[in-house]
């Protein structure tokens, strides 16, 4: 995927009544920019000096970074703009003007207008959280405590551990329980285990962050310093037992097949027949687990970790989702928004209610929002020109799978045989979800939130012991973003990201080349990267690779690794070339096959023009720059080099640029340049 993902310390859930006021006017998004823009140019910088500083400079310049944002970037300024439509439709819906097209409209106008009561949340208090908390008080024992969990699981809380749906790695025909680790407030394992000055700070600030708002909720402030303690003690216990980002990226070590027989051996504390009917789930058995570790630790600690303390930890997660999602007052809300923006994001305002409804629409009503999106503002040509854009880009993969002198012939067959098992998605599903069951009332945003996740939680775990749907999307289509899903040997781009500055109708195929057709390569060498390529063509985890071959591609790949661990991220905290060696290699690897796609593309037609006075092989390049020019705040590029798989933006356009000569040839660039890589790295 190339989507950076946001800060998560709790999942989805909110409250609010009918009666809700208008929101306030929403800001206009920035119009579209198409093709190559010169004004984004800093002519101080030389193009073989730093190349995304020559692309980006000029906008750098002048694109500060809104006071509600952690970062912004031109694909924040497309989500900006499809936010303001899913706005838009979702009011009309809300005051009724429904199309008879649009078969759940009602369901999305009420939630959306059910979520931008604010006023009825003041007024509601912590009735809401109470409800919950005087369930989980009555806990008193082990057998109570794994119901509990299963109950909270069912509604879309997320104690302990997560649980959800998925192919069997080793036979991607079945659809198994996974039961994941997880548990944790913080964003990442290393918050908790870490001893220099900053992550000390940040356990001392989260504890003290905890027990004010426990302290917010009722708590005596004894009491809720007391159980803070307890609380983050408790987490970083279970913190020591997660497998790292790192460790997590490796399908062969989180592939642990071992049915409910041996979730019982590995954690017989744990009363899992008692959970799983709980979770409405009393008939599973099939399971696999990412971390086998975690489930050991979890059952050390339900041995020494005394009832009283699980209590309080289950009651601050139910708090801490709460919070997260806005649906207890604004004194809550505050004290959260105040701890995250100083660790780990650097936001200076809280995000306008209206996008944070637009996203919690979006998220609970995706297919049903997106039916009436795609329709109004996405149309036939893009979908078309993106499937040949495809086509073209899966042509310049099987060309290169046979020119490749490192590749053998029973390897180079095999992986020939993967590319033609590709599945392509284009904008939006062939057939909707259907939302009938989801009850959604207009009156109480917390309980149509909780319908809303508990609708996604018996949707997904009812694929298990069922065929698998290969129609199924991830993603809703306005979504900007997109995805290769290994276990399914598939291709998806939602509608969302079909836009400006990707896709730009009527600009030069190069320029669109360089930006959506590179995110089309991008996202075919996942299936060849270091965790796709040990997937086969029907979506299994098997090694299709000879020996040698397989050496060979390490070794390639060891060089980006190399590459990315020298370059900053933020002061003195560097990329994490392990981390991110998967989208790594899916950047160089998307540049080079969009660049032979456009060429081939190209055969028999001529020359094109030049693009805003650059040569079309400029424009390319530029157009693959422009679409990255992002700011970062410094607390949110710490936070991204601990969690996310994709390096900064910066160096997602000079690291793979720097690796190929067509680059130096575009803008001539000699020998000994900076975007000129002695040792340059070569893997697709």
């Amino acid at each position: 995927m190339i989507r950076t993902p946001p800060l998560a310390l709790a999942i989805a859930l909110a409250a609010c009544r009918t009666g809700a006021p208008a929101p306030a006017p929403a800001p206009q998004a920035p119009a579209a920019i198409p093709g190559v823009e010169p004004s984004f140019i800093d002519a101080m910088v030389k193009p073989c000096d730093d190349f995304y500083r020559y692309a980006c400079g000029g906008w750098l310049a002048k694109t500060p970074i809104p006071a509600d944002e952690p970062a912004w970037g031109r694909i924040s300024e497309l989500r900006d703009r499809n936010l303001v439509l899913l706005r838009d439709i979702a009011q009309a819906q809300a005051a009724g003007r429904i199309d008879p097209a649009d078969r759940f409209a009602k369901k999305v106008g009420d939630y959306y207008a059910a979520c931008t009561d604010e006023p009825s949340i003041e007024a509601r208090g912590t009735e809401d959280l109470e409800t919950t908390w005087r369930r989980v008080d009555a806990v008193r024992d082990l057998p109570s405590l794994a119901k509990e969990v299963g109950l909270l699981h069912r509604d879309g809380f997320s104690p302990v551990f997560a649980i959800g749906s998925g192919q069997d790695a080793k036979d991607a025909t079945q659809v198994i329980g996974i039961v994941a680790q997880g548990g944790l407030s913080l964003p990442d394992r290393d918050y908790y285990l870490k001893e220099d000055p900053r992550s000390a700070e940040i356990q001392r600030s989260f504890r003290a962050h905890v027990a004010t708002m426990l302290a917010l909720a009722g708590e005596p402030a004894d009491r809720a310093r007391a159980d803070a303690e307890a609380i983050y003690a408790l987490e970083r216990r279970m913190a020591e037992a997660h497998w790292t980002r790192v460790e997590m990226r490796d399908p062969v070590r989180t592939y642990n097949r071992l049915e409910l027989s041996g979730l019982e051996r590995a954690a017989p504390r744990f009363a899992w027949k008692a959970y799983l009917e709980a979770l409405g789930r009393g008939g599973l058995t099939a399971f696999s687990t990412t971390t086998p570790r975690f489930l050991t630790r979890v059952n050390e600690l339900l041995g020494s970790t005394p009832i009283e303390v699980w209590r309080s930890y289950v009651r601050w997660r139910v708090l801490s989702t709460l919070s997260a999602e806005r649906a207890l007052p604004r004194a809550f809300v505050e004290e959260r928004f105040r701890f995250v923006s100083t660790h780990f994001t650097g936001q200076k305002e809280l995000e306008p209610r209206w996008k944070f409804c637009a996203r919690s629409t979006d998220a609970a009503l995706g297919e049903a929002l997106g039916q009436t999106y795609v329709r109004r503002h996405f149309g036939a040509e893009a979908k078309e020109k993106m499937r040949k854009l495809v086509s073209d880009t899966e042509g310049a993969m099987g060309r290169d799978l046979d020119a490749l002198p490192w590749m053998d012939a029973p390897t180079r067959a095999r992986a020939h045989a993967k590319l033609s098992k590709v599945h392509n998605k284009v904008g939006y599903p062939d057939s909707w979800r259907d939302y009938e069951s989801m009850r959604v009332d207009r009156r109480s945003f917390f309980r149509s939130a909780l319908a809303a996740h508990a609708f996604e939680v018996k949707r997904d775990l009812d694929k298990i012991g069922e065929p698998v749907d290969r129609d199924e999307w991830e993603m809703s289509p306005p979504t900007v973003n997109a995805y290769y899903n290994p276990s399914l040997n598939e291709m998806v781009f939602p509608a969302g990201i079909l836009q400006p500055p990707f896709f730009t109708r009527g600009a030069p195929d190069a320029a669109n080349y360089g930006a959506i057709g590179m995110v089309v390569g991008h996202e075919l060498t996942h299936g060849f990267d270091d965790e796709g390529r040990k997937f086969d063509a029907e979506g299994n985890l098997a090694d299709w690779w000879t020996p040698s071959v397989g050496r060979e591609f390490e070794r390639r790949a060891a060089c980006l690794v190399e590459q990315f661990q020298g370059y900053e991220a933020e002061g003195e905290t560097k990329v994490d070339g392990h981390l991110t060696l998967g989208e790594n290699i899916a950047d160089l690897g998307g540049l080079k096959l969009a660049l032979a796609a456009w060429r081939a593309s190209g055969a028999g037609k001529g020359a094109e023009p030049p693009v805003a006075g650059f040569t079309p092989e400029q424009a390319f390049f530029l157009a693959y720059a422009q679409s990255w020019c992002t700011s970062v705040r410094p607390e949110t590029a710490r936070l991204r080099a601990r969690t996310d798989p994709h390096s900064p933006p910066r160096w997602r356009v000079d690291g793979p640029l720097s690796n190929l000569p067509e680059f130096q040839r575009a803008f001539a660039c000699p020998a000994g340049s900076p975007m000129v890589r002695a040792n340059r790295c070569d893997v697709w």
